[in-house]
């Protein structure tokens, strides 16, 4: 007898009949009753017990799932309600699969509500399963197929679970359920909550793991008891959890050369006693172990105490969080495979990760925050946790295992199934006898495919913000384009874990025109520091300056960008500093010295790097000082070789000549100091160029003292006027806020549609390009109008005649390849198979056919072009731009 087949995709049609199973489930309550237990081994019912009873001996409430109530929670009605005369027409304009039930979803609730029976009285003091609650038209709905995979086009919510994790808790504002210990009331569809963007833990885990699994992620929901900070959102306690980003100033680069001592001296031996120093040394490590024993201990102790109750609800309040189980059989994710003892690459065991979709945090499975997991579900199946532990992180997450994990669809998804064959069996892929395959599965989504709108995903935040209190921080984030100065994110922390007494304060800016990003205020010195992007005309990257304008302030250059290679400048009182980098004079420091009122030079201090031996300089200046009170001018030169000091010469300026005349050299205001008597000996006629060199130098130096300070100045103008008007900019691809290129972009294409219509809806000017020599006249002659209408007559002939030469040449070649085609068959006729033969034959046909047509066509351009040069000529006759009314009377004539 030939195998059954089974059929997976075969739709499930007719009728449910609610009563057709009652007798049946009651046969079995009664057999279940009667055994007084059930398969499942009770989990965690000593802490149950231990939360029943409060601090002082006061018996608490009852469990949700404790006596004879736990019938009735969480129960699934089997008339299988609608709701379709009050949402049918309703304005939010609902489908009608969330207001009615498909005769599938019918058979998952009736398998769903057995199944929940079966659970609560095995176990009647477990907790009860979050199975079928109502959806937003009070239809209940199988939690797995409220699950809506879908992937979004914008590249944050493509790959990544950290940046898909923020977006949920960012875009969704969290509320709690009204009775944390109950079961919740209500499992709106993903759909309709990024409408609303406003649910509780379900919910949101629910849109979580849609949009986890629609980027290839192997995500689950879960349910389960979480601690009251978590069901509360309660983010008080927890440290700022992300990285600051600091205003990173251009720090000045020093360099110190260090050169290693090619002969060194052995070290002295050792001759003191060190029995002291190494007994100190035995007592501090026992002191270590000590400590770190006392450590162990302490934190056995706490580990101890956390799991007692914190009050009577520690283990029953309801929270629904995200699991992604890596290495889970039906990920499409690479595989993490490890090499075993054996040297065998073997795939590592599934391993979970939780995600809270109140916050976005991203935790192992051993945090603290997750006291219970009672169920997990995804759009394929429902499984029910059945494994003994005292904390989450014990947990297993091998899902194939029965024993540790219980299935309400039996073999879903396919991957999970495991098949108990002989060895003399061979069972082909695909092909399973009926009893082996599945009869139900949960592919049957009735949620509306998930969408996001530009403008929604852009504005992030309920209400364009959000603000959430660590423990000694505060957290502000803000749309883009929301606020007036371009700020998006802003981070206080304090000294206190109370948030009273402010300490540091970051702000982050985007899409501003001066290319602000950062600023760094602190308020205990009162210190502001400013970062910006690339792309500022003055190339400024960063400030720091203070609220008093008398305070040190500095100014940090992209010295690459600078034709004067600035990179930093510091501002005192009194003193100007600035540091290039790679100047072609190698000069890297240079100091003015002046009076604060008056702003008149006293001193200019430079420093240089010492040339490159490549380089034939004899001038290798290591520092330069123009003294203007002293009129002095102070030349240090870089050491040379086998000197121990530095070569100096001393310049006192001689009195300015008169007008048109030279500077008079003496020798006695110069002072020279050679470092090396080997070194040559300058001439007077070389110091007085070094002379007139230094000269021209310091009035270059004026003139740069004054551009510095007009530079300055202007800089804290602009950044002066650009915090009181701020502006933003964006982007010319924006469809958002770039709707005056939009309009104007959509006039041009109106325009140019509008003349193709009119260039479409009159006729051809044979006449325009003849005219363009005359296009200044505004009457031609008639010398001009003949040339112009003969012109024209002759390139319509010319073009007629060419093209029909054209055709007449193609006419006269597949003649020609015809006759030799029909000589060639006529002679070798015998001396071809069938095969050839007939396709010589179709080829000569196909010439035939194709000379006709050549033929025709020859026949009617010569019909139409005689035609259509009687029409030109009679309009060009006709034409008032032509003067030719006597050619008109004698056409008419003819």
């Amino acid at each position: 007898m030939p195998k059954v087949l089974f059929q997976k995709y075969k739709k499930f049609s007719g009728n449910i009949d609610p009563s057709k199973h009652a007798a049946k489930l009651k046969e079995i309550e009664e057999r279940l009753s009667e055994d007084g237990e059930y398969s499942y081994p009770m989990e965690y019912e000593y802490e149950m017990e231990e939360a029943e009873t409060g601090s002082e001996g006061v018996e608490t409430e009852m469990s949700l799932s404790e006596g004879e109530p736990a019938l009735e929670i969480g129960k699934i009605d089997l008339s299988f309600p609608e709701t379709t005369e009050e949402f049918q027409n309703s304005p939010q304009c609902f489908p009608p699969s969330y207001y009615t039930l498909s005769p599938k979803e019918r058979l998952l609730l009736l398998y769903a509500e057995n199944f929940r029976k079966q659970f609560v009285l095995g176990h009647p003091k477990r907790r009860a399963m979050v199975l079928a609650p109502p959806n937003e038209c009070n239809v209940q709905k199988f939690v797995c197929t409220t699950i809506r995979p879908t992937a979004f086009a914008y590249s944050e919510l493509i790959s990544s679970v950290e940046e898909i994790a923020k977006f949920v808790a960012d875009f969704v504002q969290y509320e709690p359920m009204e009775d944390p210990i109950n079961l919740p009331t209500r499992l709106i569809s993903p759909d309709t909550l990024l409408r609303k963007r406003r649910g509780n833990s379900y919910e949101m885990a629910t849109l979580l793991v849609s949009m986890l699994i629609g980027a290839g992620h192997p995500a689950m929901v879960v349910s389960g008891v979480a601690r009251g900070h978590t069901v509360r959102n309660e983010q008080n306690n927890v440290p700022y959890p992300y990285p600051i980003e600091e205003v990173k100033a251009v720090e000045e680069e020093q360099e110190n050369e260090e050169k290693s001592a090619k002969y060194k001296l052995r070290p002295l031996p050792d001759l003191e006693s060190h029995l002291e120093e190494e007994m100190a040394e035995v007592h501090r490590q026992r002191a270590e172990a000590q400590n770190r024993h006392e450590q162990e201990q302490l934190r056995k102790q706490m580990a101890e105490m956390e799991l007692m109750a914190v009050d009577r609800y520690h283990y029953r309040r309801s929270h629904a969080w995200v699991v992604i189980i890596n290495n889970a059989p039906w990920s499409i994710k690479p595989k993490i495979t490890y090499t075993d003892v054996n040297g065998d690459v073997v795939e590592a065991p599934p391993k979970g990760i939780f995600i809270e979709p109140s916050t976005g945090f991203i935790c192992e499975t051993n945090c603290k925050q997750y006291i219970l997991v009672d169920s997990i579900w995804n759009q394929y199946n429902y499984y029910v946790n059945k494994q003994n532990y005292q904390r989450v992180g014990e947990l297993r997450w091998d899902l194939r295992d029965l024993n540790d994990w219980e299935h309400m669809l039996p073999g879903e998804p396919p991957e999970m199934r495991i098949y108990n064959m002989e060895s003399d069996e061979n069972i082909a892929d695909g092909e399973h006898d009926v009893n082996d395959e599945k009869h139900l599965d949960a592919i049957c989504n009735w949620v509306n495919r998930l969408h996001i709108g530009l403008a929604d995903y852009e504005q992030r935040f309920p209400r364009s913000e959000k603000k959430v209190q660590y423990k000694g921080a505060i957290h502000e984030r803000f749309s883009p384009y929301s606020q007036r100065d371009g700020k998006v994110m802003q981070l206080t922390v304090f000294d206190d874990d109370q948030c009273n007494e402010p300490k540091m304060r970051y702000e982050y800016y985007k899409n501003r025109f001066d290319h602000m990003k950062h600023l760094k205020y602190n308020y205990e010195t009162d210190l502001f520091q400013e970062q910006f992007e690339k792309g500022r005309d003055d190339s400024l990257e960063c400030m720091e300056y203070y609220s008093d304008v008398s305070q040190p302030r500095k100014l940090y250059f992209c010295a690459n960008s600078r034709l004067d290679s600035l990179e930093t400048v510091d501002l005192n009182p009194g003193l100007i500093i600035l540091h290039y980098k790679d100047r072609s004079d190698n000069c890297w420091y240079k100091e003015f010295q002046f009076k604060p009122n008056g702003g008149v030079l006293k001193k200019v201090f430079e420093r240089f790097h010492k040339n490159e031996e490549n380089d034939i300089g004899t001038n290798d200046f290591a520092s330069r000082t123009f003294l203007f009170q002293q009129n002095k001018i102070i030349l240090k030169f870089h050491y040379t070789f086998g000197a121990l000091t530095a070569t100096t010469v001393e310049f006192t300026k001689p009195p300015k000549p008169d007008y048109g005349k030279e500077l008079i050299y003496d020798e006695k205001l110069t002072k020279i100091y050679r470092a090396n008597p080997l070194d040559p000996v300058r001439t007077n006629l070389e110091l007085y160029k070094i002379l007139l060199e230094q000269l021209q130098a310091e009035d270059q130096i004026r003139k740069q003292f004054e551009k510095v300070q007009d530079d300055v100045n202007n800089i804290f103008d602009l950044r002066r006027w650009e915090k009181q008007e701020p502006k933003l900019k964006f982007s010319l691809f924006d469809p958002l806020r770039n709707g005056a290129a939009r309009e104007i972009r959509m006039q041009l294409y109106e325009q140019e549609q509008q003349h193709k219509k009119e260039m479409a809806s009159k006729p051809a000017d044979f006449l325009a390009p003849y005219l363009i020599p005359y296009k200044d006249q505004e009457q031609l002659t008639q010398e001009q109008s003949m040339g112009a209408y003969n012109a024209c007559l002759n390139d319509l002939k010319t073009r007629f005649v060419v093209l029909l030469n054209n055709l007449q040449r193609q006419y006269e070649d597949l003649t020609s390849e015809a006759k030799s085609l029909n000589r060639f068959l006529n002679k070798f006729e015998n001396q071809f198979d069938n095969f050839d033969y007939n396709r010589l034959v179709q080829q000569a046909k196909d010439l035939e056919l194709r000379k006709r047509m050549v033929q025709q066509r020859l026949t009617l351009t010569h019909q139409d072009s005689q035609k259509k040069y009687e029409w030109v000529k009679a309009s060009l006759l006709k034409d008032p731009r032509l003067n030719l009314k006597g050619e008109e009377e004698k056409s008419s004539d003819d």
